[in-house]
């Protein structure tokens, strides 16, 4: 809401968590010194799956400790001076289960703290679990947290729960909506406490909804990403495994859709993706309009960014993907191509978000690929849809 560019990043060479912020001048990486970089966490091999959250002068960092297979937290309530408290939230159970991947953060409106990830249990049943702030009453297994925090199981089973991306609407009175993948069904699933009909699953078993949305006859739902329009409808942008497609599927006011519970959504196939062989790179957000924005990873390996044409004002003619009414009716534009003398691919772990002026920002990997190594990179939107990509770190 503030504006400023916030990135968490895993520093694979040194196996820590790190957090850098746009300062503009007298920093210690980027371009020109423009950006501060710090690392957060370096205790053991941490910082894998991280997703952050800020709300006003407050940052929070969910990760995974590969070491111990746990999942931790950063909380700063300064995000001037960029003090931080570590917790290990929860803990595995035994040496097999690994908790805290693919972390998923976000504060309500109030700053009640949240976080969703997958626990993944070879030896015994997956969950996707949510994580919250509740000051009593908690039960987190983690020192220091165990009376004000709760780790709570929103639904289990082989493969459900991976990759889940989290929104929570309202303050006090807050709302929890999730999409994610089950591996088990190969299907794209939702939850949500607006509960559409019956309530099947939750904190408490019984609170929220958990239903299938798209994936009867292809594998979907990798690489999740959600948003909730103003009107508490689900935006979902995701990844078709089987026929290697980004798709997005959207909430729809009745049964008139083609996906979701007695069609209550519309699911479109929105542009063409590498196969899944590598981290793709999903992230969608809503502009100050109310359009949908989705940054991805090509068929060719660029970082490329869909719109619907009526988000840029534009006619019929001018679409080039997206669901065809008869023509295509989104636009989608390369913003990083690969290099032409040191061959690169863009769009691994990609993350989007817009400012409240409207201006995107894109934070992403840029992988070398003859040396198999590779750069955080920044794109920043100017006026007039200019991208100027910034490299973080080499």
């Amino acid at each position: 809401d503030t504006g400023e560019i916030w990135v968490s990043y895993y520093d694979v060479t040194n196996g820590d968590l790190k957090v850098a912020r746009y300062w503009g001048r007298n920093g210690n990486c980027g371009p020109d010194d423009s950006w501060l970089c710090q690392t957060v966490d370096s205790a053991g091999d941490v910082g894998q799956y991280s997703s952050i959250a800020v709300w006003k002068h407050k940052l929070m960092v969910s990760y995974f400790d590969a070491s111990n297979k746990n999942l931790k937290m950063a909380i700063s309530d300064d995000n001037l001076h960029w003090v931080w408290d570590i917790y290990t939230l929860d803990k595995a159970l035994g040496n097999t289960p690994s908790t805290g991947l693919h972390t998923s953060a976000q504060f309500s409106d109030t700053g009640q703290e949240f976080l969703a990830y997958y626990f993944d249990n070879p030896a015994g049943v997956d969950a996707l679990k949510v994580d919250y702030h509740t000051y009593a009453n908690g039960n987190c297994p983690g020192p220091g947290v165990e009376t004000t925090w709760r780790c709570d199981t929103i639904i289990s089973g082989e493969g459900v729960g991976q990759y889940p991306s989290l929104v929570v609407t309202g303050g006090v009175d807050f709302d929890v909506h999730m999409a994610y993948h089950n591996a088990a069904t190969g299907q794209l699933w939702f939850a949500t406490t607006l509960c559409p009909a019956t309530c099947n699953c939750g904190f408490w078993d019984g609170d929220m909804a958990c239903y299938p949305i798209s994936g009867d006859t292809a594998e979907v739902g990798k690489y999740a990403s959600l948003y909730m329009g103003s009107d508490d409808r689900f935006h979902i942008a995701y990844y078709d495994v089987t026929h290697r497609l980004l798709k997005y599927a959207v909430q729809t006011d009745g049964t008139e859709g083609n996906c979701g519970i007695l069609n209550s959504a519309q699911c479109d196939t929105i542009d063409s993706m590498p196969g899944d062989y590598h981290p793709l790179g999903i992230s969608m957000a809503e502009d100050i309009n109310g359009f949908p924005v989705i940054a991805y990873q090509s068929v060719y390996g660029e970082l490329n960014w869909a719109r619907p044409l009526a988000a840029l004002g534009w006619s019929g003619q001018n679409g080039n993907c997206g669901p065809e009414n008869p023509l295509a009716t989104w636009y989608c534009e390369t913003i990083d191509g690969p290099g032409p003398w040191v061959p690169y691919r863009n769009g691994d772990f990609v993350s989007l978000a817009i400012s409240p002026s409207g201006m995107a920002t894109i934070a992403f990997y840029r992988l070398y690929t003859e040396h198999n190594d590779g750069n955080l990179t920044v794109s920043q939107q100017i006026p007039y849809e200019v991208f100027l990509p910034i490299v973080m770190r080499y």
